[in-house]
């Protein structure tokens, strides 16, 4: 996917989940962002580079969203939560995703409610057997592993069990994490975040649900899905030990 009108910026600070201040590299005026992802990121700290998404809709209340920052000054991050489900719907219906015991897919609808859950994506493979999806994206990485997820999630935890229910009731099921970023060799449930989830999706493993990661090609621009990733549940994950950029407003 492409962000069209993009300008690179210096993070200032983020005062609460959903705006940061930023100073435009070319202009060095401070304008404050909309952030496409309200998780306890440690991506963005002060002075790290950002790319910021500019719209001149006049009903907006920020000129800007921010997208996605240069890690450490060298590694650019996707940070934008709407985008994993905009990548996974290209790559299902181009069957650009190899799920695991599908050969073929015929068929994707987003957005299906399956028990007490709304799932981000149903459909059938060519032998019409139905299957229901659920996308993650991730944005927590450290020294070439990546986890899921950056703070407590009861949502993802329902997502997880209404997998397993699925599983057992006879459904293809799968769990697929975006890794918003390149580099890392792993992904993993950060434990330490929410142990709850790593012991869930443990159990939907044993119930056929299949756990799968792709990692992705990022620039200030432009966002694709790029290679498969492998998920160990039991890869340990240290923590790059960065505060939250969240302020305490």
């Amino acid at each position: 996917m492409q962000y069209p009108n993009s300008h690179l910026a210096k993070f200032i600070d983020r005062p609460n989940r959903f705006i940061a201040h930023c100073r435009l590299i070319a202009t060095n005026e401070v304008v404050v962002a909309h952030v496409k992802n309200t998780g306890r990121t440690t991506i963005l700290q002060p002075d790290v580079t950002t790319s910021l998404v500019r719209n001149d809709n006049p009903a907006r209340k920020t000129r800007y969203d921010l997208v996605a920052a240069k890690k450490y000054n060298h590694q650019w991050i996707n940070i934008d939560s709407q985008a994993p489900n905009q990548l996974v719907k290209a790559g299902l219906t181009q069957n650009f995703i190899k799920l695991p015991g599908i050969s073929s897919i015929a068929q994707v609808i987003p957005e299906v409610t399956y028990l007490d859950s709304r799932l981000d994506f149903a459909g059938e493979d060519s032998r019409k057997r139905p299957f229901f999806l659920e996308v993650k994206g991730v944005t927590l990485a450290n020294q070439g592993v990546a986890a899921f997820p950056d703070a407590p999630t009861v949502r993802g935890l329902k997502h997880v069990k209404t997998l397993t229910s699925a599983a057992k009731a006879g459904y293809l099921a799968y769990l697929l994490f975006v890794i918003q970023m390149r580099g890392n060799r792993v992904v993993t449930i950060d434990r330490e975040i929410f142990e709850p989830l790593a012991s869930a999706i443990g159990q939907a493993q044993k119930n056929g649900v299949h756990v799968l990661a792709y990692d992705c090609q990022v620039t200030p621009q432009l966002l694709t899905l790029d290679q498969p990733v492998p998920f160990d549940l039991n890869q340990p994950f240290v923590s790059d030990g960065l505060p939250s950029s969240i302020g305490k407003k």
